[in-house]
């Protein structure tokens, strides 16, 4: 974990494969992170994905990163409510169920 990290208490983390947090990263109210999925092919097999939050990362109250997504970039916000299934590159908004690029934020 990097330094000045917010994180709220209601947050849960699925600690199946590492999570590794940058500096200035916030995650807000009864934000989820899944670090692990289940195979499509044999459903009792379950797949493990480590998860990378670049620095100045916002996720916003209540959204859900799935195993699905391995990075999300510096700079990036991810809108309250999101349920994000990719990587997201720096400097975007991402949000929406599923989440979709809104933005390219200004630095």
């Amino acid at each position: 974990m990097g330094r000045d990290c917010k994180i709220d208490d209601s947050a849960e983390f699925d600690t199946s494969a590492d999570i590794r947090l940058g500096d200035r990263v916030s995650i807000s109210d009864d934000v989820l992170i899944l670090t692990h999925d289940h195979s499509p092919e044999d459903i009792t097999r379950k797949v493990f994905r480590p998860l990378v939050i670049e620095d100045d990362v916002w996720i916003g109250c209540r959204a859900i990163i799935l195993a699905s997504c391995d990075r999300i970039g510096a700079g990036s916000v991810i809108g309250a409510g999101s349920v994000v299934n990719f990587d997201v590159p720096p400097g975007l908004l991402v949000a929406g169920n599923p989440a979709i690029i809104r933005r390219k934020l200004r630095k």
